[in-house]
């Protein structure tokens, strides 16, 4: 019984102590929290920090564990809600984030290139099954190659870059099928409490505004600059949103914007 325990504490303190965690330390490596910030990933006086949620989330996905067996089976894990207040909150910079990351990936596999090797930007159309129940953009049939039947999903279309070494996403959208996504009345008469997406940007401007969220310290550009450029597609889409809602949008930008609303 005592050589059984003897061990056993061994294998904790390993655990703990000597053996690295991978992940980890490629987070530490690629300087996560500084990208983090970056996107607007930035902890709120109450609440766990953006950082722990989002370990979680890889943890799970290396894991291959859905949200409610990673909360039943680890010590660790949070409240569901915690999850899901992280996956709705509209202050992240999602696009912002997947760019960083994946430049500070590509930097750290380059002294693997070698000459010759090919390096490929790939465009991949790939259908995703849906998850919950009223998500816009979703289509009730489409065809998935990968189970040979109509399934109830969402088409998306994806960036990637490609070697000899890794493969790594750059950015994403969701393609629209007209003819058989469903009707915009279901997302706007029915409020899923996982999805914010029958808002129109605009809306939400104004509902953030009433409740006096911090606008200010949102952020949209591509661009890793202190000041927003006011170019890209991103600016363009929010100077817009903020016009639509006739409300002058509080960060500043490279250009002069006209915010006359008249």
């Amino acid at each position: 019984m005592k050589v059984f325990l003897e061990l056993a504490n061994y294998i904790n303190y390993a655990m703990k102590s000597l053996l690295k965690n991978p992940i980890l330390e490629v987070l530490q490596e690629i300087k996560i929290i500084k990208i983090l910030k970056q996107s607007n990933f930035v902890k709120r006086d109450i609440g766990h920090p953006p950082f722990q949620i989002l370990l979680h989330f890889l943890y799970m996905l290396v894991m291959q564990k859905r949200q409610s067996s990673f909360i039943k089976q680890s010590d660790s894990a949070f409240g569901k809600d915690a999850y899901y207040r992280f996956i709705k909150e509209s202050r992240y910079n999602w696009r912002k984030l997947l760019l960083l990351v994946s430049s500070a990936l590509l930097q750290k596999i380059k002294p693997l290139y070698r000459q010759g090797e090919h390096r490929l930007l790939i465009i991949d159309d790939t259908v995703e099954p849906k998850r919950g129940k009223l998500i816009e953009g979703s289509c009730k049939y489409i065809w998935s190659n990968k189970e040979h039947r109509s399934i109830n999903a969402l088409n998306i279309v994806s960036l990637n870059y490609a070697d000899s070494h890794s493969t790594f996403q750059l950015d994403f959208s969701i393609k629209m099928n007209e003819s058989k996504r469903l009707d915009i009345s279901e997302f706007t008469t029915k409020l899923h409490h996982r999805s914010n997406a029958y808002k129109r940007k605009s809306e939400t401007i104004k509902i953030g505004m009433e409740l006096g969220a911090p606008l200010a310290l949102s952020w949209s550009c591509y661009r890793n600059n202190e000041i927003a450029c006011g170019k890209c597609d991103s600016c363009v889409l929010r100077i817009n949103s903020f016009k639509e809602a006739k409300i002058k949008d509080p960060i500043e930008y490279e250009i002069n914007i006209d915010w006359d609303f008249e």
